[in-house]
């Protein structure tokens, strides 16, 4: 019921990891918040069609964890009772790097390790929990409710044959990669908002393994071997998760043919790592499953000139990342943190301004897109201008220059991570190390002779 007169309702586009997060925040400010997802969802941890990068390694980043145990308290310890392992990213991580992997570094950097279907339930049954919140599944928005004007005043949906509008004081559009909200704006009278895409091309492959419940311990939580132009055509992630699983995805670029279930260990094989020496004697309990739509693709709705009011747009729909990085899920929680700083204390009674919020979030997303798409353009067949390619060359050298040198490899990790901003490379010590490059003499740590 509502605590006044005055209701006011919120509307939020899609039940993933941006929309939850949306709905988090709302609920302390709105009388009533529904969620409105395409998908039936399911009722226990489970992939759902409407994410299907959810069958792949997912990683949510230092800083996200931190802003997510901010709004679901004890987060963490929930998903470490359904098996999720919690573990210190410089001990636990074998990061097989072109010149290297860096020895085992204490970090004081808790990582936690699960599956994306895991961590949306928790979040999802979180959410659902709030009492101000609706979560209304096997529903698609199918435009936005105006008045003469232009403003937003609710959406309408369709439930099989039986079509219907909902009023909202509030339209949040976090309905992901597959958004309509360009088509929305055209359909308003709106000029369509510039949309850049780098593309690096990169497949994945996926499988889950079962790790036998008291078997000696792996010397690893994680493993990561990431691409790089134009050499390294080939890398992997895989981390241990809940269910005494391993979830490995293998990674290609540049043409490289991704594997199936009767060639899975043979590329990882061609791995430099533990990667493949670890699955060869375990039973797979899934089977391969394939992925490429990994396009960073940003759409600049903060230059949209007449911006609708009642209206924003958040998560993938505005901003999407290559899933190699692992940036996805915290930028999400970076974005709720930024509705709840714009929507002030207590409940909501002035208008959002959402032109101003699009503009924040341009700010918000910068940095993660630079350090998706730095690596990513060296992938692409165009030249690019000069500043990319000596972030890159910067980058690579950083990169190289981390498996003999722990102080900056915890740098890079704190950077990696976004517990840390870009200056954190500024300390003229850093940055003299990164300059001077890396010593010879090999691999601090050995690995196998592969590629």
């Amino acid at each position: 019921m509502p605590r006044d007169t005055d209701v006011r309702h919120a509307v939020v586009i899609g039940a993933g990891t941006a929309g939850l997060a949306a709905a988090r925040v709302l609920a302390d400010r709105f009388e009533a918040v529904t969620v409105i997802e395409r998908d039936t969802l399911p009722s226990a941890s489970a992939p759902r069609p409407g994410v299907p990068q959810g069958h792949h390694v997912h990683g949510l980043l230092a800083l996200g964890a931190e802003v997510f145990e901010g709004y679901f308290p004890g987060l963490r310890a929930e998903l470490e009772r359904a098996g999720a392992p919690v573990w210190d990213w410089g001990e636990g991580l074998c990061a097989v790097l072109p010149n290297g992997t860096p020895p085992p570094t204490p970090m004081g950097m808790p990582i936690q390790t699960f599956s994306r279907p895991l961590l949306e339930h928790v979040l999802r049954r979180r959410v659902t929990a709030l009492e101000p919140v609706t979560l209304r599944d096997g529903l698609t928005v199918t435009g936005l409710r105006t008045t003469t004007s232009g403003k937003v005043t609710g959406v309408r949906v369709k439930e099989g044959d039986a079509e219907d509008e909902t009023s909202a004081d509030l339209v949040v559009d976090a309905s992901g990669r597959s958004s309509h909200l360009p088509q929305w704006l055209a359909a308003l009278g709106l000029p369509s908002a510039r949309t850049t895409t780098v593309d690096a091309q990169v497949g994945y492959a996926s499988r889950t393994y079962a790790y036998p419940e008291g078997q000696a311990p792996l010397p690893w939580m994680g493993v990561l071997q990431p691409l790089r132009a134009p050499d390294f055509h080939k890398g992997c992630y895989a981390i241990q998760i809940e269910d005494n699983t391993i979830h490995v995805t293998l990674h290609g670029a540049g043409g490289t043919q991704l594997p199936r279930e009767d060639d899975f260990l043979a590329f990882a094989k061609s791995l430099r790592g533990p990667v493949a020496d670890t699955i060869a004697s375990l039973t797979p309990t899934s089977g391969v499953r394939r992925y490429a739509r990994t396009v960073n693709r940003k759409i600049a709705y903060h230059r949209v000139a007449r911006w609708p009011d009642g209206l924003i747009a958040l998560g993938d729909s505005v901003c999407t990342f290559n899933p190699a990085y692992g940036q996805g899920m915290t930028v999400a929680a970076l974005e709720a943190r930024l509705l709840e700083q714009m929507l002030g204390n207590g409940r909501a009674r002035t208008p959002l301004d959402g032109a101003a919020f699009q503009k924040r979030l341009a700010r918000v997303t910068a940095f993660p897109w630079l350090m998706a798409t730095i690596p990513d353009r060296a992938w692409e067949q165009r030249r690019s201008a000069w500043p990319v390619g000596a972030g890159n060359w910067f980058m690579n050298r950083l990169i190289d220059t981390v498996p003999h040198d722990p102080q900056l490899y915890t740098a890079f990790s704190g950077l990696f991570h976004m517990t840390a901003g870009p200056l954190t490379l500024a300390d003229p010590r850093l940055l003299g190390r990164v300059l001077i490059g890396p010593r010879r003499g090999g691999s601090p740590r050995a690995t196998t002779g592969r590629t």
